[in-house]
């Protein structure tokens, strides 16, 4: 997979692609957020594939960096599943030959419908098959719809395809949907729909090291404030292997005013400091409340811990 930044612009997000004006190549795409990557997603990747094969075409994902919701309606936006570099690393596993990068800021914003299928899809990303969801909407304020994109695709040559909804237990399966689930604690439930269960990949950053005076030093994750999760303690796996707990919220005992994810590893003794971690959460174990005093809070931590020893190691 060949990640990249399409330039409209000089911004761009802060992962390392590459930034390059258009693809040379004929080109099968879709359009998305793809936030989490879902069991949805992955069905529309794989209609993707197969007609990029059939039609000698290369598979091309298009997404935006930012989420559009934070640009649009900051204060409608909650909660985000996958950073871009998460996504990235989601999508790698799918075999599709290019991702392409977005920056979506207000200038983007007010591009028509009409002139981002024409300028951007066609002319610059080569798109000679477009496939688009059942409920996508595209352009400034929303304006494009699927009738749009195949009138314009018949007049410039490229075909529009309407996928179905891809539905599991009953729902239709979506970010909304999984964000709802996480922010509920239902993580069983949540990885049924995403195909795997939820992780995140963040860098360790310095605390303010009372884990440490308390006898359970933490890794404090950065840029953890807007997760989709439900505020509380998790049994976690960490890189894959190493058994945890972690505490998201803010931290009541001690009248925290940010939200933060922090990671106790039992028996752990190196300096994770700079490095990212991956962060698998595997079962809710309790909500956060605030302790009388820091004697009942260690009290609780230690139950916390041999809890998700228990629940992680069959896991694992």
């Amino acid at each position: 997979m060949k990640p990249f930044f399409l330039k409209l612009s000089e911004q761009r997000c802060p992962i390392g692609v590459d930034l390059l004006e258009r693809v040379s190549e004929d080109t099968a795409l879709i359009v998305g957020n793809f936030d989490g990557l879902h069991l949805g997603h992955k069905y529309l990747i794989d209609t993707l594939k197969r007609r990029a094969h059939e039609k000698g075409l290369k598979s091309m994902v298009v997404t935006f960096c930012p989420h559009p919701l934070k640009v649009l309606a900051p204060r409608l936006f909650l909660c985000e599943l996958s950073t871009a570099e998460e996504k990235m690393e989601l999508l790698k596993e799918e075999g599709i030959d290019y991702l392409c990068f977005i920056r979506f800021d207000e200038d983007f914003s007010r591009m028509s419908a009409k002139d981002f299928l024409e300028e951007v899809i066609y002319r610059r990303l080569g798109c000679k098959y477009l496939l688009v969801g059942y409920d996508w909407r595209f352009g400034y304020r929303r304006e494009g719809e699927i009738e749009l994109a195949k009138e314009v695709g018949e007049r410039l040559g490229f075909e529009v395809e309407l996928a179905k909804p891809f539905k599991k237990n009953g729902h239709i399966v979506s970010s909304t949907l999984v964000r709802r689930l996480l922010s509920e604690g239902r993580l069983e439930e949540a990885a049924q729909f995403l195909g795997r269960r939820y992780w995140i990949r963040r860098e360790v950053i310095k605390g303010d090291g009372r884990g440490s005076r308390i006898g359970f030093p933490t890794a404090n994750l950065k840029d953890t404030e807007e997760l989709c999760l439900k505020e509380g303690v998790y049994a976690v796996l960490v890189d894959d292997g190493l058994p945890g707990v972690a505490n998201f919220g803010f931290r009541p005992t001690f009248e925290g005013s940010k939200r933060v994810l922090e990671v106790h590893i039992p028996n752990f003794s190196g300096d994770l400091r700079g490095k990212s971690i991956k962060v698998e959460f595997i079962r809710f174990l309790r909500e956060e409340r605030k302790f009388p005093s820091v004697e009942e809070l260690k009290s609780q931590i230690e139950k916390d811990v041999q809890l998700a020893l228990a629940v992680v190691s069959p896991a694992s």
